[in-house]
């Protein structure tokens, strides 16, 4: 079975294009670092901060990723495809650079001052609000993020470099600074400095290798950037509301305590969200160049990447089932805790089976340039799953989330496999 799998696997890369197996295992390698980082920190940060304190971090970092999507701006979709399209238009690709970094500075500014007067004003935030102005440098990290670029210019080299740079300065300050659970409030601070420091050399190297001057900078340019990707933007903040609203409404209705929980149960299904995203970036330039030329030929390799994420999962997912109660114990649940998670975890493994498909039929959405009904199914679900998540938890408490969050995916793969069956039947016609 190993043989035939790993000839399926060449015979995919031959098709993308893509050095087998050079370019994924380096890529993979930088990847890796995303899956690890947290199986190295958690645990750690729990033991020393307490499980009460690991919930606060998780909380304003849930946060911070909630409204990194604002400064993100559709930058690692439309951005990536744009880069992608463009890759042999100097000019264009120096256009893009330009427009997008100008145009993200202005909405970054905006967007640290109105939530530092959150941070100050409302109750929830102001009880630790040193800890949410510490997390707020995240977002700084994010906006001199390059890697959409260097995705759509498909250098994965140097993306893998970078993130193995930012996770390793994260390491180090978490086990060099962290020593006491006062010191819980600097944990994502040091996220974001992993970021910072590693991404302003990369953003630099862009800047230095298209050689941008004054002329490649415009106002109407930068206006039409906001103007035409705000839709995309607040459809991409409902996304993010789903993935990040679970924690910050278990914290407000039940506890940092039980927040604590719930994140070591999210951050185990991180590991699979992480492991698809990686695989969405790496493929998705190449799927959308493969569709534009012969959508036949795009959509049969776009199959054969998704059904070897499938089988990966549910390889995965079986895995931790089967040792569900040692996965616990590494993550220093308490004893007297570990048989109610057990029961909790294993049934949260179905929610990475959902993502795989949902992932798919989006990535597939965006190759075909259906943005629009994907904004509209992500508006509608969210608003959905969100009521569906404060009426179960209120009632079943952790699992009634976790219903909850299966059931939203669930959703989404229906609307979005009846819209694509709609648009192929029209085709054949």
């Amino acid at each position: 079975m190993a043989f035939y799998f790993n000839l399926y696997l060449k015979s995919l890369f031959k098709k993308a294009a893509i050095q087998f197996p050079n370019d994924l295992i380096f890529y993979g390698i930088g990847q890796a670092f995303n899956l690890l980082t947290p199986l190295l920190v958690v645990p750690y940060i729990i033991k020393t901060c307490g499980l009460d304190n690991f919930g606060k971090t998780s909380t304003a970092l849930a946060f911070a990723f909630f409204v990194i999507v604002i400064v993100d701006f559709g930058v690692d979709i439309i951005g990536v495809k744009e880069v992608s399209t463009n890759r042999h238009n100097e000019k264009m690709l120096r256009k893009i650079l330009a427009t997008t970094f100008s145009a993200r500075l202005i909405i970054l500014l905006i967007l640290s001052i109105l939530l530092s007067i959150i941070f100050f004003s409302i109750p929830f935030f102001s009880e630790e609000k040193e800890l949410f102005l510490l997390t707020l440098f995240i977002l700084l990290g994010q906006y001199l993020n390059p890697t959409w670029f260097l995705q759509g210019i498909e250098n994965f080299k140097l993306i893998t470099w970078l993130n193995i740079i930012s996770k390793i300065i994260y390491l180090i300050l978490i086990y060099v600074f962290i020593k006491q659970p006062s010191d819980y409030i600097y944990v994502n601070l040091f996220w974001a400095l992993g970021m910072i420091i590693p991404f302003s050399i990369g953003s630099y190297y862009c800047f230095r290798k298209y050689q941008l001057d004054k002329d490649d900078f415009g106002l109407n340019e930068i206006l039409n950037y906001l103007k035409e990707g705000y839709h995309f933007c607040i459809s991409q903040l409902f996304l993010s509301f789903k993935y990040y609203s679970p924690i910050v409404l278990i914290s407000y209705l039940g506890g940092y305590n039980t927040a604590g929980f719930y994140k070591v149960i999210e951050q185990i299904i991180t590991l699979f969200r992480t492991y698809l995203q990686v695989v969405f970036r790496f493929f998705y330039p190449k799927i959308c160049y493969l569709i534009s030329k012969n959508q036949r030929e795009g959509i049969d390799f776009w199959k054969k990447v998704n059904i070897v994420n499938l089988f990966l999962v549910l390889i995965g997912g079986l895995g931790i089932f089967v040792l569900s109660n040692q996965v616990l114990h590494f993550f220093n649940v308490k004893n007297q805790d570990v048989n109610q998670m057990d029961k909790l975890l294993s049934f949260s493994l179905f929610i990475p089976v959902f993502i795989v498909i949902s992932y798919a039929l989006e990535q597939l959405l965006f190759s075909l340039e259906k943005r629009k009904y994907y904004i509209n199914v992500t508006i509608i679900s969210v608003l959905f799953g969100f009521l569906l998540m404060y009426l179960l938890f209120t009632s079943f408490q952790l699992k009634g989330l976790l219903i909850a969050l299966m059931v939203i995916e669930l959703s989404i793969i229906l609307a979005y496999s009846v819209y694509l069956y709609r648009i192929f039947k029209k085709q054949s016609k």
